[in-house]
């Protein structure tokens, strides 16, 4: 959670940007994240909530459809004082690779664009009003798919011996048109 308030010469608010606006040193490929336990450990995770979720099934692709890339994208998330809280793997569907009518009808927007919250931070440190911050698992990946979309395995979780298969989406994933 991030709080930004003032208490007596102190000010917190500052030490939060900071940290909200400064480089990490997130992997930004596969094979970097695969040499730390901690994120395969965030890519466990990630699994885990897509299968609990049911957003696929294992298959073979339709005849005329293609499969589409994902990969993984990485963020370390702090707490207030700027402490690493956790460790976040996503896996995101490459929507480059999608073509209107065909794999998608519509587009989704984010939740929250980052020009928003940077925009809503600042007026709260200008302001001085208390910020708190809620992480919601999975927040819009619970919409069922009309459309007969169809993703790569991702890496690191291949099944062994269904290399010709693909995962047919039930559900959205994150990058998903």
């Amino acid at each position: 959670m991030i709080e930004f308030y003032q208490q007596g010469e102190n000010n917190y608010h500052s030490n939060a940007l900071f940290y909200l606006f400064s480089p990490t040193g997130d992997p930004e490929h596969f094979e970097e994240a695969m040499k730390e336990k901690k994120w395969c450990k965030a890519m466990d995770e990630e699994i885990h909530a897509i299968e609990k979720n049911d957003t696929w099934e294992l298959t073979k692709l339709t005849k005329g459809k293609q499969a589409i890339e994902v990969k993984w994208v990485y963020k370390t998330k702090c707490n207030a004082e700027g402490k690493v809280d956790k460790h976040k793997a996503r896996l995101v569907v490459k929507s480059s690779m999608q073509k209107h009518g065909i794999d998608y009808e519509e587009t989704f927007a984010l939740v929250a664009r980052m020009e928003t919250v940077r925009v809503v931070l600042a007026v709260a440190a200008q302001y001085k009003l208390q910020v708190h911050q809620m992480d919601v698992k999975s927040a819009f990946l619970n919409r069922v798919l009309e459309e007969e979309v169809y993703v790569e395995q991702p890496p690191r979780y291949e099944i062994e011996g269904a290399d010709d298969k693909v995962y047919h989406l039930k559900k959205a994933l994150y990058g998903l048109k």
